[in-house]
């Protein structure tokens, strides 16, 4: 296997790993990019010796695998490194006449390669001969001929068995030409890992599903910055969510707690609550939008950042960390709350909301690739890593619309809808929607 990467800044600590499909190379990916993070693609499966200590120098690591590559990262990649893998395209098992390519045809293309025939499996990956003159038609020598079918009869010989990498998602074209799409959705149903079907070949832009699934922080906080004048007038269910995070933190009977630091204060409707309670000296806050000054303590600092990123080399000491509906747009959730166990005192307080499964359910058939939400189960075992007396709790919240056009000025205008899983939602979509479900989860702990 070789790696190369597609963009790199040595101050990034987030990471993008593609693992290429079949007779790919990194050219083919050179459009998946995003702020913050590295690209480096895997690819040329003639041997599996690859060197990953280059992983260690990232904190996130998300895997989108295509075709083949979704084997070859399965039995290569160290689990305990991945922060999220997603398959396109591929399975576990690709050959094999029930969870990928019928073993005859995997075969026969093996022992029948040439560059006739690779040229005729090339035009079936795309959807249409304009893609794949575009992108497929290329020319191969006979050396690089007789290495793709060394690569080929290499997997089908592997019986190693898959690491148990943390999959979140099998992205499965229904024209898909190469994988069967019953198969693929019979593999990845015995696995348990959901399935979003798209109509598209077996080759998928991979481009278009990274920015579908990696939240943007430029985005969110333009959305978020948007709905700032409009937020406090529409966000009935964050209201809600507030008055219970008030409720649990009058319960806590911890006032003057001093130093605070808030996690995306936005226009500080908890932020004014907690501070008739905690009467704190001092409050940090952090967001990715600009802040009005919110007074809620006699020394106040801002800092307009990414705050998973910005608290990995935070050296205050706080006494308490409050957020309200925001850490679901993190790409890595549980190094955030060891980071969060970093930046606390002795005894310190979280006290924080976020959303599970089911979250706006009604808007996922509309969504290319809805959000992914962490269970309860999930969030209560990388809190007992940290914490104490951890209490972790969950309701459901229902809002009641007389039409379409109001749903979409509620997710407008409170700007929920803030990141890529939503951008194509319109009135037209929503109509036969008349009621849209939240589900918040309040997690509260101590450090021991």
């Amino acid at each position: 296997m070789k790696i190369e990467y597609i963009s790199q800044n040595t101050e990034n600590r987030s990471l993008i790993l593609i693992f290429a499909g079949w007779s790919t190379e990194p050219s083919l990916y050179s459009d998946v990019c995003m702020t913050g993070w590295d690209t480096a693609v895997i690819y040329d499966y003639d041997n599996l010796d690859i060197d990953f200590s280059f992983l260690d120098s990232y904190s996130t690591i998300w895997v989108f695998a295509w075709s083949l590559g979704v084997r070859i990262a399965s039995i290569t990649l160290p689990p305990n490194k991945i922060t999220a893998a997603y398959a396109i395209n591929g399975t576990l098992n690709p050959v094999d006449d029930e969870e990928g390519i019928p073993k005859a045809t995997y075969h026969g293309t093996t022992d029948n390669l040439d560059y006739r025939n690779l040229k005729k499996f090339r035009r079936r990956m795309a959807s249409d001969t304009d893609t794949f003159r575009r992108v497929f038609d290329t020319d191969f020598s006979e050396e690089e001929i007789d290495s793709l079918k060394e690569q080929l009869r290499n997997i089908s010989l592997l019986d190693i068995p898959g690491n148990i990498l943390p999959w979140r998602r099998a992205y499965i074209g229904t024209d898909d030409r190469i994988f069967p799409p019953a198969n693929q959705e019979l593999s990845w149903r015995r696995n348990g890992v959901d399935i979003v079907k798209m109509p598209m070949a077996h080759y998928i832009p991979l481009a278009d599903i990274v920015k579908s699934v990696i939240p943007d922080c430029n985005t969110i906080a333009k959305r978020f910055g948007n709905a700032l004048e409009t937020y406090n007038d529409n966000a009935k269910a964050q209201r809600l969510i507030i008055e219970k995070l008030t409720a649990i933190l009058n319960r806590l009977n911890i006032s003057g707690r001093s130093k605070v630091l808030e996690i995306g204060p936005g226009t500080g409707l908890f932020t004014e609550r907690y501070a008739e309670i905690l009467k704190p000296s001092e409050v940090h806050f952090v967001d990715i939008a600009p802040l009005a000054p919110m007074h809620a303590a006699a020394e106040e600092k801002y800092f307009c950042e990414d705050a998973e990123k910005w608290i990995i080399d935070c050296e205050e000491k706080y006494d308490c960390i409050l957020s309200s509906s925001t850490i679901q747009w993190f790409a890595n959730i549980p190094e955030f709350l060891h980071n969060c166990s970093k930046v606390l005192r002795p005894g310190g307080i979280v006290l924080l909301s976020s959303f599970l499964p089911g979250n706006l359910g009604e808007l996922d058939a509309l969504r290319p690739s809805p959000i992914h939400y962490h269970s309860k189960k999930e969030y209560k075992d990388w809190l007992d890593m940290y914490f104490s007396d951890v209490e972790v709790s969950e309701e459901t919240i229902t809002l009641n619309f007389s039409s379409s056009r109001e749903l979409m000025l509620h997710l407008k205008h409170t700007g929920v809808a803030g990141s890529a899983p939503s951008p194509h939602v319109s009135p037209a979509s929503l109509r036969n929607i008349k009621s849209i479900t939240y589900h918040p989860i309040y997690i509260c702990a101590s450090l021991r």
